[in-house]
């Protein structure tokens, strides 16, 4: 591995939603996002990640990634406990050209990013072989100033769904240092797990309803929007596993995976008021980005339901880690 290159370390990381005011532009709430990133590092997760698909990042300017990253920057900066990284990944969510991809790693770069997460381009899903998808990928993290995380999410990627030899063969590529499983396949990620590439590279679930199955076969932790609504929780499931003590880690991610069904079912909308909900910001900063409607009331209430068992644990966590308010 080069010496610029830095291993992705195991752990569970966030990816954060973007916060908009209520005003006609719907410009960038930077205060709270700076909060909600400064509150994420102070509860132990290892780092968050800024415009991924929780954060609408194919709504962003190029301008606007760039104050997102510098913001959250500063704030995990203030507040990562010394056992957490506190590392930031840039997602460059939608980019369809390999020459955005890398315009958009430059930028998150020099905002202070640490790595970057890249889907697939997807908008001609035909002619994206497996080929053309490893020269995309190589391409970009050849030219990208940060380490390459792969980003397998087949249902915003025109259904790309990215195999196990073409993910290994990218493993091999020394800039490439990892991949968030979205495509939620417990079999590539024990296949992946197993192998070695003759440099580290770090297999990540993509939710946390799956966590200990990804560990168990060898994956190093998650990238989980969860995180945003019960950080705690998530980040104790990971070391309880990680200490032996499984019979422990498996009670508190029994709560988590219903709660995060519900997260799913209510999609971006249903994310963006339940980590409103759970962590008592202001109704509007559940608002999403235009067309994007409001979130429904039934779904708020089912959110609301199936959250109560995780947000309680979380409270007792927070409780027993001396953080007031609580």
């Amino acid at each position: 591995m080069p010496a610029d290159v830095a291993p992705l370390p195991a752990g569970i990381y966030c990816p954060v939603i973007t916060f908009f005011d209520d005003s006609a532009a719907q410009a960038l709430d930077l205060k709270l996002h700076e909060q909600h990133c400064e509150m994420l590092a102070a509860a132990g997760c290892h780092g968050v990640v800024v415009m991924g698909s929780t954060g609408e990042a194919v709504t962003l300017s190029r301008e606007e990634r760039k104050q997102l990253v510098r913001g959250a920057k500063a704030a995990v900066s203030r507040a990562a406990l010394p056992n957490s990284p506190g590392l930031i990944i840039a997602g460059t969510v939608g980019a369809q050209s390999t020459q955005q991809a890398i315009e958009l790693a430059v930028d998150a770069a020099a905002e202070g990013a640490d790595y970057i997460l890249v889907l697939p381009p997807s908008y001609y899903p035909g002619p994206m072989t497996n080929d053309a998808l490893q020269g995309f990928f190589e391409d970009v993290a050849d030219a990208s100033p940060i380490p390459l995380i792969i980003y397998s999410y087949p249902a915003v990627s025109g259904g790309i769904n990215m195999d196990t030899d073409l993910l290994g063969a990218l493993a091999r590529h020394p800039r490439i240092v990892g991949i968030k499983h979205t495509d939620h396949d417990v079999g590539k990620i024990a296949r992946l797990a197993a192998q070695d590439f003759g440099s580290p590279f770090t297999v990540l679930g993509g939710a946390t309803d799956y966590i200990l199955g990804t560990l168990a076969y060898g994956g190093e932790g998650a990238i989980t929007g969860m995180a945003n609504v019960a950080p705690r929780v998530c980040v104790e499931i990971f070391n309880l596993y990680n200490a032996g003590k499984h019979a422990e880690a498996l009670k508190y991610a029994s709560v988590v995976s219903r709660a995060e069904w519900s997260l799913g079912r209510g999609g971006i909308l249903g994310t963006k008021w339940a980590v409103t909900y759970a962590n008592g910001y202001p109704e509007k900063s559940a608002l999403a980005r235009k067309p994007l409607p409001l979130c429904p009331e039934a779904a708020k209430a089912y959110v609301r339901s199936e959250c109560e068992g995780v947000l309680a644990l979380e409270k007792e966590l927070a409780k027993a880690a001396g953080v007031n308010g609580v």
